[in-house]
């Protein structure tokens, strides 16, 4: 399951993997609410917290995610989880770090506030104005 967390404002979107995670979850939650920051914001940060999570198919994450979201609208990700959980996603880097050009960095879960500090640091919470239509 992948699930938005109440923390996320603006830009900035949250999400907490738990339990097995399936391909709906990418492109029901995950990819529409990436696309529709984008939209709104030009850029997003995305805090991941994998703490409770148990595991997918890593292969159908990539497909999905590699058609769907545009690699230089994600500026930085946050990942908490324990040191079990950096060594995996290490492991299978080219499937998790998507966003090649992306600031990438591991938190632990005791951690957590310190993820959701860097992940906000210096942002601008702009709204793009609306682009004026025919009158």
């Amino acid at each position: 399951m992948i699930e938005i967390l109440p923390e996320s404002r603006g830009g900035i979107i949250g999400f907490r993997l738990s339990g097995e995670v399936t391909d709906e979850d990418y492109t029901h939650v995950f990819i529409p609410a990436i696309d529709l920051a984008t939209e709104r914001y030009g850029t997003v940060r995305v805090l991941v917290d994998i703490v409770d999570y148990k595991g997918e198919d890593f292969g159908a994450m990539t497909d999905d995610l590699v058609q769907s979201i545009k690699e230089p609208s994600v500026e930085r990700e946050a990942i908490i989880g324990d040191e079990e959980w950096e060594k995996r996603l290490l492991s299978v880097q080219p499937a998790f770090f998507l966003f090649s050009t992306t600031d990438v960095r591991f938190f632990r879960p005791e951690r957590r506030q310190e993820a959701w500090r860097w992940i906000g640091e210096g942002i601008v919470h702009l709204v793009r104005a609306p682009v004026p239509g025919p009158r």
